[in-house]
């Protein structure tokens, strides 16, 4: 899928290949300090993104690329199922939790392209993708911290609802969105 984006530029949204590792090392590494504290599902060694993926059908990487550079711009995670260290916390708000049908997702866009309209679009791919394998709930990868009201308001926008809130280096809210 490609999209214009607010900057006027050609973006082409896809999955994540082996191909794209070395290049998906140099956009994490690229991270600003505060970006960088609010995105850790896996280490950001080559070795670490390597092995996240290789041999993992649970995982799913999708990626945004700016067309002009070839840059990659924004990466997202997701993991159908849910993470099993916050099952408790998750049934606490009443969630009936199934493996086959909920995915966790943490997205990821580069500091210069923030407010370009890009997390959305390659959101709604990632919807496309998940509606086609049967997936009906999509569960915040560790929620969202609350002081990041920027990313609150972007996940309210797209739709998701805010399931409880938890203690973890600061406030953070579990959100989820379903899937139609």
């Amino acid at each position: 899928m490609i999209i214009q984006s607010k900057n006027n530029r050609q973006v082409l949204f896809r999955n994540l290949s082996s191909a794209d590792f070395d290049q998906l090392y140099h956009y994490l590494h690229n991270l600003s300090a505060e970006t960088n504290s609010r995105f850790g599902p896996h280490p950001f060694d080559r070795d670490s993104i390597a092995a996240f993926y290789n041999n993992s059908a649970d995982r799913l990487g999708y990626v945004a690329i700016d067309m002009e550079t070839n840059d990659l711009i924004a990466y997202s995670i997701i993991k159908i199922g849910f993470l099993e260290h916050d099952r408790t916390r998750l049934e606490s708000y009443g969630l009936l939790l199934d493996n086959q049908k909920d995915c966790t997702f943490a997205p990821s866009v580069a500091d210069a392209w923030q407010g370009c309209g890009i997390g959305k679009h390659l959101f709604y791919f990632i919807l496309a993708d998940l509606k086609s394998k049967a997936i009906s709930r999509i569960i915040l990868w560790g929620g969202v911290q609350a002081n990041n009201e920027r990313a609150v308001v972007y996940y309210c926008k797209l739709g998701f609802k805010t399931l409880g809130q938890f203690q973890y280096n600061g406030e953070n809210y579990d959100m989820s969105f379903d899937i139609e």
